[in-house]
């Protein structure tokens, strides 16, 4: 078969299409382009907005115009929340769930056309390796509710693998020589409270970095709360010095009304800590501006905390309301003009934060993993830091892609950074 797919919304999404691509490929079926005639077209979606909805179904309807006769097949966030909504839609052949999504291929392989919607429970140990790093995917679901978040009606609560598992499928992928694995989720910090024996993911981190051999590893977002005095003792030992811990607002008052369970006070001395015990470590964050009561004062409380903070790596939101979360309904709803200003004042700051950090490592020598993208301007490759710097790479061959080398870094400015193979 011709399959296409279209991919909506956040990384754990597409390292599950990959997983469900691969497969697929695996049993002998023809991966297409979205915008092409397919026999099946499968599209992973996304609902962390009431825009994110509307993209989806926007894809969904391209799909049952391109492929006339063709099967339609929806997954995903959308798909968990709003599957009876879908199915209204002409040309749908089935909407599957989040926790069934990658059974996909065992569904078109029975070749059943039935309208219908499937959801399961189970979580398999999903590892997806690229030439560069490797994706583990460990947990699913979320526990918390904040106010602004529709994620655990849509992933359920939180599930993890079994260690036994995760340990396998880590230990085929440093065989294969990967320099990099990256432990995924949605809220990875809940890792084995779920199971039967209890574990954590302080422990999880512990038993990969003793058998990781060459290979580093690297965390995705964890929450304030949850980041051990054990997580980072192995930081710079096995685990790359980077982390992304959210944020979301400098105020406490917005903290509180997004029902994030920290105060800005208790995230600040957090980030100092890790920064004197960590030297050259990346830490990265997410901010939403424009949360409803989000006045001048809280927006200025937001900035001058990022301004004071440690932080290196910014990835700034514009507040959308979702229908079906608290804050949807919250007065004082923020003007987009408003949002959009203050996106780019934090933007701006983030560039300045970014460009000081990677000042800091110009004239020194550093390990990278050599990527396999290049820039055609530059006529190089790029290569990724432990602390998390995209540098482009000088007098290095393709040969070298996916291994883990030293380079000195020769020139820094506020959009590049260039290194030197040593």
């Amino acid at each position: 078969m011709r399959i296409a797919f279209s991919t909506l919304g956040c990384k754990i999404n597409q390292y599950e299409t990959d997983a469900i691509r691969q497969e697929l490929v695996s049993r002998g079926n023809t991966v297409v382009p979205f915008e092409a005639d397919a026999d099946v077209y499968i599209i992973n979606t996304c609902t962390v907005t009431a825009k994110s909805d509307y993209t989806c179904r926007q894809v969904i309807r391209a799909a049952t115009r391109r492929g006339k006769g063709a099967r339609v097949v929806v997954t995903g966030c959308y798909a968990e929340t709003r599957p009876e909504e879908i199915l209204t839609i002409p040309g749908v052949e089935t909407v599957i769930g989040n926790g069934a999504k990658l059974s996909i291929p065992e569904y078109l392989a029975a070749s059943s056309s039935e309208h219908s919607v499937q959801t399961a429970k189970d979580l398999p140990v999903q590892a997806l390796r690229e030439k560069t790093r490797g994706f583990l995917k460990i947990q699913d679901g979320c526990n918390n509710h904040c106010s602004y978040c529709i994620v655990p009606s849509a992933r359920g609560k939180s599930r993890s693998a079994a260690p036994a598992n995760i340990m396998d499928e880590f230990e085929r992928m440093t065989h294969a020589c990967c320099p990099e694995v990256v432990l995924t989720g949605i809220h990875i910090g809940t890792y084995g409270a779920d199971l039967n024996p209890c574990t954590n993911l302080t422990e999880l981190i512990a038993m990969l970095v003793n058998k990781r051999g060459t290979t580093r590893l690297r965390l995705s977002s964890i929450e304030p709360r949850e980041l051990t005095s054990g997580i980072i003792e192995l930081l710079g030992k096995g685990l790359c010095r980077h982390l992304h811990i959210p944020l979301q607002s400098g105020d406490n008052t917005i903290l509180k009304a997004m029902k994030r369970d920290y105060s800005a006070e208790f995230y600040h001395e957090l980030l100092v800590s890790i920064s004197k015990k960590i030297p050259g470590i990346a830490l990265g964050t997410d901010v939403i501006v424009g949360f409803p009561g989000e006045g001048e004062q809280q927006f200025q409380n937001t900035l001058r905390f990022i301004e004071a903070s440690p932080l290196t790596h910014l990835h700034v939101f514009s507040y959308s309301p979702r229908p079906g979360t608290p804050a949807a309904d919250m007065d004082d709803q923020v003007s987009e003009s408003v949002k959009k200003k203050r996106n780019e004042i934090l933007r701006l700051l983030a560039q300045e934060k970014n460009y000081s950090f990677r000042k800091k490592i110009l004239d020194t020598e550093i390990n990278v993993v050599v990527e396999a993208g290049s820039d055609a301007s530059k006529g190089m490759l790029t290569g990724l830091t432990d602390n998390y710097v995209r540098v482009f790479i000088d007098n290095v061959e393709d040969d070298q892609i996916g291994r883990e080398i030293p380079v000195r870094i020769t020139n820094v400015d506020n959009k590049s950074t260039i290194s030197e193979a040593s």
